[in-house]
């Protein structure tokens, strides 16, 4: 009874040591099998295309001999996954949701044998443990419907433009325009942006796109919004009148690289320190380095300051920004009446008076063209006559015409008022003797 009772126990004790150590061996064969959790998931890459692919990497997993296969899934909600399939190495390209710009997907990395591609997905050996969840970002189709310029300088251009849904953020790409070659870009995360270090009296394309970003990667919209904007020009430089007529004025500057809005105001003397009634006051008008006004309000024998400076229309809006004001002018208009006739040896010439008047130039030329007029003499306010006997130092030519203009000039202390000489509405005389 005693040996049947000994051998009995030791055959329950090597049953039981067989059992625990069969545990053992399968437990071991478990942990051999585990697979490591993908790490380092993300997004790489987008194509330039309406429905791109958008690539997917990850860290490779190793698990010594064993070949390792990548399962994919995504989803719209974090809920409800679909399977994109398994790979075999470690990235991906898939296509996001229809009408979706952010999708999430996590990866697994499981073993199998070596003829896993006849079997289905209950005979797979092993699958770890899922990755941490990506946000996949695509392209957002819409773009902003305008763009608004806010503030222009002459080194600096600002907008705003309606903001895009979805977006995390924008890219603004400028160049000179029909310079595309030379463009430089900004992205901001609102929906407004300066553009800096610009050139003065310059013009510019402006283009802006929608972002949509998730931690390492940034997608960005294949449509954009574009506008043209200018900036700011300096104050005028040399303003100068170069001709001056009842009803007409012209005038001249440096400063300006092109053909820019400009406004030109002109009032009388007696208003030139704050221009509260100006008789001109003209900003539809185009010109380069120069412009003219046509006015019946230009009266003849009679003095005026004028004052010009540019302005640019911000994008999108009728709103106009100024440079400074110019250096203000004041010149005169010709007399009323000049007449000029032979009399003896010179040629009398007389005109009729103007009020505010200190002196009188008396210009002339065998050329009815205003560049070859000379001033050749400067009478007092009290006269309205001169006779001319010499022109060049030299006496009057026989059969020759002769074209002559009477400049008013008025002081504002001790300047000259008129800060440029102009020859307007010359009169003509033939010499004969």
């Amino acid at each position: 009874m005693k040996t049947k009772s000994y051998v009995t126990t030791l055959l329950k004790f090597a049953l039981a040591f067989t059992f625990a150590f069969i545990l053992l061996i399968l437990a071991n064969v478990n942990v051999e099998a585990k697979t490591a959790t993908v790490t380092n998931l993300k997004e790489t890459d987008i194509e330039p295309y309406e429905n791109p692919d958008i690539t997917i990497t990850w860290d490779a997993v190793s698990s010594g001999d064993q070949t390792i296969y990548y399962r994919l899934e995504t989803s719209e909600d974090k809920i409800t996954w679909k399977d994109e399939g398994s790979y075999y190495e470690p990235t991906a390209k898939i296509h996001a949701p229809s009408g979706k710009s952010v999708f999430y997907a996590r990866v697994c990395a499981y073993t199998a044998p070596y003829d896993y591609a006849y079997m289905d997905d209950k005979n797979l050996c092993d699958i770890g443990n899922w990755s941490d969840t990506l946000k996949v970002v695509a392209r957002i189709s819409d773009k902003t419907s305008k763009i608004t310029g806010t503030k222009a300088t002459t080194a600096s251009l600002s907008f705003k433009w309606a903001a895009v849904s979805g977006a995390s953020g924008y890219k603004v790409v400028y160049y000179p325009s029909g310079l595309s070659d030379l463009s430089k870009e900004l992205t901001t995360s609102t929906n407004s942006c300066t553009i800096k270090n610009l050139k003065e009296d310059g013009s510019y394309a402006i283009c802006v796109y929608a972002l949509n970003s998730n931690s390492d990667f940034t997608a960005v919209s294949n449509t954009y919004t574009e506008t043209y904007a200018t900036t700011l020009p300096k104050k005028i430089r040399d303003f100068k009148v170069t001709t001056a007529y009842p009803g007409d004025a012209s005038f001249e500057w440096k400063g300006i690289n092109g053909a820019k809005a400009f406004q030109l105001q002109i009032t009388k003397v007696s208003d030139s320190k704050k221009f509260k009634k100006p008789i001109v006051n003209e900003t539809k008008f185009y010109g380069y380095l120069g412009t003219y006004t046509n006015s019946k309000k230009i009266k003849a024998g009679t003095f005026y300051s004028a004052r010009v400076r540019s302005y640019v229309t911000l994008a999108g809006t009728k709103q106009k920004v100024y440079s400074p004001w110019s250096t203000v002018i004041t010149f005169g208009t010709s007399p009323k009446k000049i007449t000029a006739k032979q009399s003896g040896s010179g040629i009398k010439i007389n005109w009729s008076k103007v009020s505010g008047a200190s002196a009188y130039e008396i210009y002339v030329s065998t050329s009815y063209d205003t560049k070859t007029f000379t001033k050749v003499d400067t009478v007092k306010s009290k006269n309205t006559s001169y006779t001319l006997k010499k022109f060049k130092k030299k006496k009057l030519k026989k059969n020759t015409m002769y074209y002559i203009s009477v400049k008013p000039v008025c002081k504002v202390g001790k300047k000259n008022c008129s800060t440029t000489v102009y020859v307007s509405n010359p009169t003509s005389v033939f010499y004969s003797k």
